[in-house]
């Protein structure tokens, strides 16, 4: 009986022994589907890696417009468009190198209307010369089409641009004549103008060309940059020295007046821009850029109709300035440009300067994906 009892204890000891490794196995098997539950999770919540297209696009993008945040803030739309409406003014300087006589002609000013559409990067513009409005051909400043195309990225901005001005003017002065109370009005000068002008900015990441001129990005803390550039320009200026009023025919210093002159300009540039933040979504930009360069020409003069193409070096000087309000959406601000040129020889001199005010409205949509913080 008590060897009975004694088995009986030690199968109820051994079944109990059997039931506690059973319910550690199995709490060990729930544990271990939890955590591979777990991992599941996981690996389900962990984003898929993007297209290689897109990873490459992406590259792109942070390679042109890539920049520190706290300085600037990038683009945050695909579409730009923008109104400008602007006031243009056109000088010419000759003089002369034998006599040392001078004479200035101002075109008369215009009023241009138009604007430009970009895409990311890339813009066009094409303003209109109100003044053209209702008169005959002939008559007008010859401005009535101005054409820009332009790429404007953080490290590097350019444009190539194309117009016409100058066929209605005004003698300013003439060395040795008193013009007051005599007739001014000249209509034979003609100037046609196209160039390629391509800049890089050195502190990309903390400066913003586009924030001070192109209204695709706004800079947040001031900061400057140096650049250097390429300038293709081409002047083709032509001059009737029979529209002159009767008067001046007789008295002009005839070594001031010429024909033709047609010149291919090559230049490069270093100079310094600077965008001053004046307040939340508002800055004032400065941009001085001199060129110095190959030039050439050829000039056909009253005295000389078959002068030989001529070489020589250049050097002109290109004027920004901008202030604008921009909150990344909308956008508005004035620019103030002034391009100098100038043409010299051993008997003749011209200095041309083209400047322009132009006040911008514009506003942004198709906003990009923006990314996950």
């Amino acid at each position: 009986m008590r060897l009975r009892l004694m088995m009986i204890s030690c199968a109820l000891l051994l079944a109990m022994h059997c039931v506690v490794a059973v319910a550690q196995v199995d709490s060990l098997v729930v544990q271990e589907d939890a955590m591979m539950l777990q991992e599941d999770t996981v690996i389900a919540k962990k984003p898929s890696r993007p297209p290689l297209m897109t990873r490459m696009m992406n590259g792109v993008m942070d390679f042109f417009m890539g920049c520190d945040t706290t300085y600037v803030t990038p683009q945050k739309y695909n579409l730009t468009a923008q109104m400008e409406l602007s006031y243009w003014h056109d000088y010419y300087f000759l003089r002369s190198s034998v006599t040392h006589n001078t004479m200035v002609i101002q075109s008369d000013p215009s009023v241009i209307l138009g604007g430009y559409v970009y895409y990311s990067i890339l813009g066009y513009g094409a303003v209109w010369n109100m003044n053209d409005l209702g008169i005959k051909a002939g008559k007008t400043n010859g401005t009535s089409l101005r054409q820009t195309f332009v790429i404007h990225t953080a490290k590097f901005f350019a444009e190539y641009y194309t117009f016409n001005s100058g066929k209605g003017a005004e003698i300013r002065s003439v060395s040795g004549i008193n013009l007051k109370g005599k007739e001014r009005a000249f209509h034979g000068l003609d100037s046609r103008c196209n160039g390629l002008n391509v800049m890089y900015m050195f502190n990309n990441r903390h400066f913003s060309w586009p924030a001070a001129f192109g209204a695709n990005a706004v800079q947040r803390k001031s900061c400057g940059s140096w650049s250097v550039g390429f300038q293709y320009n081409h002047q083709n200026i032509s001059m009737d020295a029979e529209a002159l009023p009767d008067y001046l025919k007789e008295e002009i210093d005839s070594t001031l007046l010429f024909s033709h002159v047609n010149y291919n300009d090559y230049s490069l540039s270093v100079g310094y821009n600077y965008n001053c933040v004046l307040g939340r979504n508002v800055q004032f930009a400065f941009s001085l850029i001199p060129n110095v360069g190959y030039r050439r020409s050829n000039i056909t003069e009253a005295q000389e109709e078959n002068h030989s193409i001529l070489n020589n070096m250049s050097t002109d000087l290109n004027v920004r300035m901008s202030l604008f309000w921009n909150n990344t959406r909308l956008f508005n601000g004035l620019i103030f440009e002034a391009h100098t040129y100038s043409y010299r020889k051993s008997k003749f001199g011209l200095t041309n300067t083209y400047g322009t005010l132009k006040y911008v409205l514009g506003f942004n949509f198709w906003r990009k994906p923006q990314p996950k913080t």
